[in-house]
C-alpha cells in the first residue's frame, strides 16, 4: 500500500507540475530587473550551505531570499523566510516551504527561482517561477541517481516509500526536468545523462564551492578520515570492513569518523565486537571539520550515490588524498592513480589495497596530494564559483 500510494502521489504531482510549466511558460518576461533569486531547500549543515548559498549571496547579482528550514548563518544580501513551526505541522516541512516559497514570490518578486533536488524542492521552485513570470533553476544534486528509478535511493520519506525503481515516476520526473531552463550539475557523467534523457535547455557544470586557503599542517596525524552523516545511503559500515582489513596490516592504523546518524550505535557495537576500538574514534559532530581534514593523510567515503563530494573537495584541498567509491562524479575529481582512487562500491579488498599503500608509501601519497590540491583550488574556489554564478545568473535573466 505504501509503494503505490508513492507511486500515484508522485506521478500526481509531477504531472500536475509539468503542465502548471506548460500553460505558463509564456508569461515569462526576460526583461525583468529585481535583480533577486528565491531558493528553495534543505540544508543539513552549515558546511553544504557555504557550499552552495554563499556563492549564489556573492555572486553580485542581487538579493537571495532562502526558503528553508532554519536560518542558519547571517550573510549580507541574504534573506531568511522560514516558515513556523505550526505551518510544517500543518502541512509538512516540504508542504510549508512550497507555500512559502508561492507567498514570498508574490510579496517580493523574483528574476529567477532555484530548487534543489527534483522532489520537493525543485517542483516548487518551477512552479512558482512559472506563476510569476521568472526563469527556473534546477540544481541536481545528487546526479543520476536523484532521477533514475523514480529517485527511490533519496532519503525522502514519499521517495523512500517506492522501495524500488519505477518506471512511471522516474518517466514523470524526466518529463519535469525537461520543463526548466537551466539544470546545473555537478560533474561529467550527471550532464551526460540529462542530455541523454531529452535536457535540452541550458547546462551548467558546478560544483559545491570550497574555501581553499585553510591551513595545512606539515605533519599530519590522522591516517584516515570520513565525513558525513552516518546514514544508509552513505554506507558507513563499509568503512568499518576496510579498517578491519587494513589492521591486519598496519595495526596502528586508525579511522578518524566525523558526523553523526542513525547508524552510530550499530557501528559502535561492530567496533566493539570486532576489538577496534583502537583503531577507530567516533568524533561526532564537530565544528572544526577544516582542522581535522588538513590533519588527514587519507580520505575515505563509501557512499552509494553522490553528486560531488563537498567533503572531499575540502579534504582534497587540504592534500588528503580521496579513495571513494565509483558513484555520482566523484571520479571527475578522485581520478585514478592521479589525484586519488574511485573504488567499486563493494570492494572492500580493493579500498584497503589503495589506502595501505598510500599510508605506506609517503612520496606517492604526497605527488597524489599536491596534483589533488590544484585540480580543486582550478574548479572549486568560493570566489571563483561565485564569479561563475553571477555570470550564469545574469545570462539566464537576459534570455
Amino acid at each position: 500500500m505504501g509503494r503505490f500510494f508513492a507511486v500515484i502521489s508522485l506521478t500526481a504531482i509531477y504531472f500536475v507540475a509539468r503542465w502548471i510549466s506548460k500553460l505558463t511558460k509564456p508569461w515569462i518576461r526576460s526583461k525583468r530587473s529585481h535583480r533577486r533569486i528565491i531558493v528553495n531547500g534543505t540544508f543539513h549543515n552549515p558546511n553544504w550551505f557555504h557550499a552552495h548559498i554563499t556563492p549564489l549571496v556573492n555572486s553580485g547579482f542581487g538579493e537571495v531570499i532562502l526558503i528553508c528550514d532554519v536560518p542558519i548563518v547571517a550573510l549580507p544580501n541574504l534573506i531568511y523566510r522560514c516558515p513556523p513551526d505550526w505551518a510544517n505541522t500543518l502541512f509538512s516541512r516540504a508542504g510549508a516551504k512550497a507555500i512559502w516559497t508561492f507567498i514570498q514570490g508574490i510579496k517580493t518578486p523574483a528574476d529567477i527561482y532555484i530548487g534543489y533536488h527534483i522532489f520537493p524542492s525543485a517542483v516548487t521552485a518551477l512552479c512558482c517561477a512559472r506563476l510569476f513570470g521568472a526563469k527556473a533553476i534546477y540544481q541536481i544534486t545528487s546526479g543520476p541517481l536523484e532521477l533514475e528509478g523514480g529517485g527511490w535511493h533519496a532519503e525522502n520519506k514519499l521517495l523512500v516509500a517506492l522501495e524500488k525503481p519505477s518506471n512511471i515516476v522516474e518517466s514523470n520526473a524526466l518529463s519535469l526536468m525537461r520543463e526548466f531552463d537551466v539544470a546545473v550539475v555537478r560533474g561529467s557523467s550527471a550532464k551526460n545523462y540529462i542530455l541523454a534523457n531529452g535536457f535540452d535547455n541550458r547546462i551548467e557544470v558546478i560544483t559545491g564551492s570550497i574555501e581553499t586557503n585553510h591551513p595545512i599542517p606539515i605533519e599530519k596525524d590522522i591516517d584516515l578520515i570520513f565525513v558525513g552523516r552516518l546514514a544508509e545511503y552513505k554506507r558507513p559500515d563499509r568503512l568499518l570492513e576496510v579498517i578491519l582489513k587494513i589492521s591486519k596490516k598496519i595495526p596502528r592504523c586508525c579511522l578518524t569518523i566525523v558526523g553523526d546518524g542513525p547508524d552510530r550505535s550499530t557501528m559502535e557495537k561492530f567496533v566493539k565486537d570486532a576489538n577496534l576500538e583502537n583503531n577507530v574514534k567516533f568524533l561526532g559532530q564537530r565544528d572544526d571539520v577544516p582542522t581535522l581534514v588538513a590533519r588527514a593523510r587519507v580520505f575515505i567515503l563509501t557512499s552509494r550515490w553522490e553528486g560531488v563530494s563537498i567533503a572531499m573537495l575540502e579534504a582534497m584541498s587540504m592534500n588528503a588524498v580521496p579513495v571513494v567509491s565509483d558513484v555520482g562524479d566523484l571520479k571527475d575529481y578522485a581520478q585514478n592513480n592521479l589525484t586519488g582512487f574511485v573504488v567499486e562500491e563493494d570492494d572492500i579488498d580493493l579500498y584497503a589495497e589503495h589506502i595501505t599503500t598510500l599510508l605506506m608509501d609517503s612520496s606517492m601519497r604526497e605527488r597524489m596530494a599536491a596534483a589533488g590540491r590544484r585540480l580543486v583550488i582550478d574548479n572549486c574556489d568560493r570566489l571563483l564559483l561565485a564569479k561563475r554564478w553571477g555570470q550564469c545568473l545574469s545570462e539566464v535573466k537576459s534570455q
